[in-house]
């Protein structure tokens, strides 16, 4: 058994299951697909929900894609 000297950060050795990198990794490139879409279509048709919409989708981009820790 293994003598700890300090106490360990909150969160130290819960990781999350592998599956949900896959899922995470797989809707990050759903999403570039749509905000390619999206985009052309702002560009052509630009009306305040294209914009938001185009905001939205590349946030949740964004969140998808960064370090999760």
């Amino acid at each position: 058994m293994a003598r700890h000297y300090y106490k360990p950060p909150p969160g130290y050795g819960k990781k999350r299951p592998p599956v949900f990198f896959k899922w995470r990794y797989a809707a990050a490139q759903i999403l570039l697909i749509i905000i390619c879409f999206q985009t052309i279509r702002t560009i052509f048709l630009p009306t305040t929900f294209d914009v938001l919409l185009l905001v939205i989708l590349v946030s949740s981009y964004w969140y998808f894609r960064k370090k999760p820790y």
